[in-house]
């Protein structure tokens, strides 16, 4: 699922319209989508609140809740779209276009121009988007369909990225190799 395919979808709680999402909050070290950010179109101004994500019923033509109950959003950082993105070393790179989301999990950004850059690469988020040197080690990247995908699957990881959990649970399992080598550059499905 894409950002931009959420952004603007009704906010409902039950039947009633409680306002339009216009944002996420995101977990800047877990890459997670923490809280939706929405409007409410009520006079005299639009108001902000702020939705848990454990709240959402379903997505579909909008945005269905289980309840509205607003938080504070902690530890996460605001992303809307269309914001400067910029190098750590201030090289403007172009506009946050879109965000791909994977169990509201985020992946990929994209960015204006069809630059597309892994998650963790983003390393702070206000006005603008700042991404730090893509790391070289696969954290953040898909696992593609493949034995060792299957192999973790069985051993309690339901997560399609990379992550520190699936790292130990391939050591532990003497695997490490053969998840390496079946993500990209390397593409081989060994086992």
């Amino acid at each position: 699922m894409l950002l931009s395919e959420i952004i603007g979808k009704p906010v409902y709680c039950g039947n009633l319209v409680r306002g339009t999402l216009c944002g996420i909050c995101l977990s800047l070290s877990t890459r997670t989508v923490k809280y939706l950010l929405c409007k409410t179109a009520e006079k005299p101004a639009n108001t902000e609140f702020c939705v848990s994500i454990a709240n959402v019923q379903k997505i579909e033509d909008g945005v269905y809740l289980k309840r509205i109950k607003t938080v504070l959003p902690k530890n996460c950082a605001r992303v809307f779209l269309n914001r400067p993105v910029y190098t750590e070393q201030g090289e403007y790179l172009g506009y946050f276009s879109d965000l791909q989301l994977d169990g509201f999990i985020a992946t990929y950004l994209f960015i204006s121009g069809g630059k597309r850059y892994p998650a963790s690469a983003l390393s702070a988020v206000s006005d603008a988007l700042i991404l730090k040197k893509t790391p070289t080690y696969p954290i953040g990247q898909r696992i593609p369909a493949s034995p060792v995908l299957e192999y973790l699957n069985k051993n309690g990881q339901n997560s399609p990225v990379v992550t520190r959990a699936v790292l130990k649970t391939a050591i532990q399992s003497e695997k490490l190799i053969s998840l390496t080598l079946s993500l990209p550059p390397f593409n081989q499905n060994v086992l």
